[in-house]
């Protein structure tokens, strides 16, 4: 129990008592003596010295402690007594449910024990305790804000399923630390499978938290990556694909990896993995084209990495519309088809656009339709200054492509783009519809060369260089690539092909996507943003999602075999947390009212018998 004040500044009011005694004592000094005549007065006999000394009387003793009553109250005394430990325990859990928890350990899967270890730190809490709920995934999740019903918390944990994302501990950490030293009786226990030094927090922040590592076992092999080859134009048996199987175990192991194309199999093929090795298998001649499904046949202790999904398209034949007032690109296009079965290129010369039929794609030559746009999709190769669409600023010598996006599906599966060199180039601007897919190079600086995107429903591309010369024959092969691989982009339905992600990473989703809130699968904001917690297929609304699980972090579940880590260290105001203080200032203004009386009381006593 400590004694304090809540207002020490007003001990400064303690001055009024000497202005007190000033006031009495000139009252003394004021006092007369009434005489009938003069003569008389020298019959009053001098006052002794020791008369005109201070002396208080009973009215001025009363109007100092209600002087001091009064002050007091103004300091705002209180008492300060700490509560027991177990009247302010509050409980912050944070459980990692992270798709290294899905492994299996002697007694459960390790989210299972944590789970049941968090569970008897709820069931200890007494009536009045205060319980909070933090899960960690890819993201912190508040699964159950503060409160002292431990029933609903035990009915929480045991509604709760680990997810197929990575682990992102500093996210929660961070939240609950907070909490901590907002609340500093709080007190943090973390279940995960990861050792402190993994959690992305200093070690001295995590002085303050309960660590629990559950798990120990590393057998386990996994998919850890899966990717289709798929030649632009070139039907379905031309393509290929590479599965990335890698052992994790201390120990060779044996698996089979079996293909799947829908309901038909592609291939099976039996592997022996070496400790901590990885091998990737080639795929070819599939049967069919769609939903590729690949699995490993083993038998480890995390089943989530031994799957893996993607999507073998279908690849018509070119078919494409050139504009051109040249021939020679028709003719190189047309020597180019017929390396292509079943392609088609057809050529017409500007002014004859409106009499053309329509086609799959567009390609126009140097050149610009005045007017509103044609419905196809279309590709405008060096166009002029001045047009509606894509602009170019001049023409420029020896340029080199020195990047590019390799995540959008234009240049997607492109290598060796940096090899690609023009001998003449048009630096183009980038419009409002689309956005910079390659960039170029001079001397005097960079420029989109490959501009893509939407504009009224329908996708365009501008690439800033022509195609003249025999394109089957020709040394730049990386332009022939990047123009058919745009090609191929500019013909696929918007939203017509699946799109490929990784659980717990968002990614823009595109047209054709609706916003979505399911189980495993989000899709939300403006543009729509995708995040998978789960693996698998999604449909939403004309868009097929395919997630996957390619994270070598949750894959690698060897642990050093657990531990448990005791908080060594509380926040600096942990020993007044849970105080209880009293403040009495009220009862001291209370008693100053009764000495008011009293004071008024002795006041009109001493008036009437100086009036008497």
């Amino acid at each position: 129990m400590t004694l304090g004040l809540a207002n020490p500044a007003g001990a400064l009011a303690l001055a009024a008592v000497g202005v007190l005694v000033v006031l009495h004592l000139y009252g003394r000094r004021q006092r007369t003596v009434p005489v009938g005549t003069l003569f008389l007065w020298r019959r009053v006999p001098a006052e002794p010295l020791d008369r005109r000394r201070f002396r208080p009387d009973l009215l001025f003793v009363l109007q100092l402690v209600l002087l001091l009553a009064l002050i007091a109250g103004l300091v705002r005394p209180y008492v300060e007594s700490a509560t027991p430990a177990a009247e302010r325990v509050r409980l912050l859990v944070v459980l990692d449910v992270s798709a290294s928890m899905q492994a299996r350990e002697d007694g459960g899967t390790r989210f299972e024990l944590a789970r049941r270890r968090a569970r008897g730190l709820v069931a200890q809490l007494l009536t009045g305790d205060e319980v909070m709920l933090v899960t960690a995934a890819e993201r912190a999740h508040v699964v159950l804000a503060w409160t002292v019903d431990h029933a609903r918390a035990q009915d929480r944990l045991e509604a709760l399923e680990p997810l197929d994302t990575p682990t992102n501990l500093a996210a929660a950490l961070e939240l609950a630390l907070g909490e901590l030293h907002a609340r500093p009786e709080t007190q943090v226990a973390v279940l995960t499978d990861l050792a402190p030094e993994a959690s992305g927090v200093a070690r001295t922040a995590l002085a303050y938290v309960d660590w629990i590592q559950i798990g120990r076992t590393d057998d386990n092999v996994a998919i850890t990556g899966l990717s289709v080859d798929v030649p632009p134009f070139r039907p379905v048996g031309d393509a290929t694909a590479t599965v990335l199987v890698r052992n994790y175990a201390h120990a060779e192991r044996r698996v089979v990896v079996e293909a799947r194309v829908g309901t038909r199999t592609w291939a099976r093929r039996q592997l022996a993995l070496p400790p901590r090795a990885s091998e990737p298998v080639l795929l070819t001649d599939p049967p069919a084209a769609g939903e590729l499904g690949v699995t490993l046949a083993v038998d480890d202790a995390l089943a989530v990495d031994n799957r893996a999904v993607a999507e073998l398209p279908e690849s018509p034949p070119l078919e494409v519309l050139v504009v051109s007032a040249s021939r020679e690109l028709a003719a190189a296009l047309g020597e180019l088809a017929v390396s292509v079965a079943g392609s088609r290129v057809r050529a017409v010369e500007p002014e004859r656009l409106a009499d053309a039929e329509p086609a799959r794609a567009v390609i126009y030559d140097r050149f610009v339709p005045p007017g509103p746009p044609r419905a196809e999709p279309a590709l405008y190769l060096a166009p002029p200054a001045d047009n509606p669409v894509c602009r170019g600023v001049r023409t420029v010598d020896d340029a080199a492509v020195i990047d590019w996006d390799v995540d959008h599906p234009a240049v997607a599966g492109l290598d060796g783009l940096q090899a690609l060199a023009l001998e003449h180039a048009v630096q183009l601007v980038t419009p409002g519809w689309g956005s910079a897919v390659v960039l170029g190079a001079t001397a005097r600086g960079a420029f989109p060369l490959l501009v893509a995107g939407e504009r009224d429903g329908h996708r365009l591309a501008c690439l800033g260089a022509d195609l003249a010369g025999p394109l089957v024959s020709s040394d730049d092969v990386a332009l022939l690539l990047l123009v058919l691989s745009t090609l191929r982009w500019l013909e696929e339905p918007p939203g017509g092909t699946p799109l490929l992600v990784q659980t717990g990473v968002p990614v823009l989703a595109g047209p054709g996507a609706a916003e979505f809130h399911g189980p495993g699968l989000h899709v939300a904001g403006d543009p729509p943003v995708v995040l998978a917690e789960r693996t698998g297929v999604y449909r939403v609304g004309g868009r097929v999602v395919l997630a996957n699980l390619f994270d070598d972090r949750e894959s690698d579940i060897g642990r050093s075999g657990g531990g448990e880590w005791p908080a060594t260290a509380r926040p600096a105001a942990a020993s007044a947390a849970g105080a209880v203080r009293r403040e009495f200032g009220w009862w001291l203004y209370l008693a100053a009212a009764a000495l008011l009386v009293l004071e008024w009381s002795a006041w009109q006593a001493r008036r009437r018998k100086g009036g008497a």
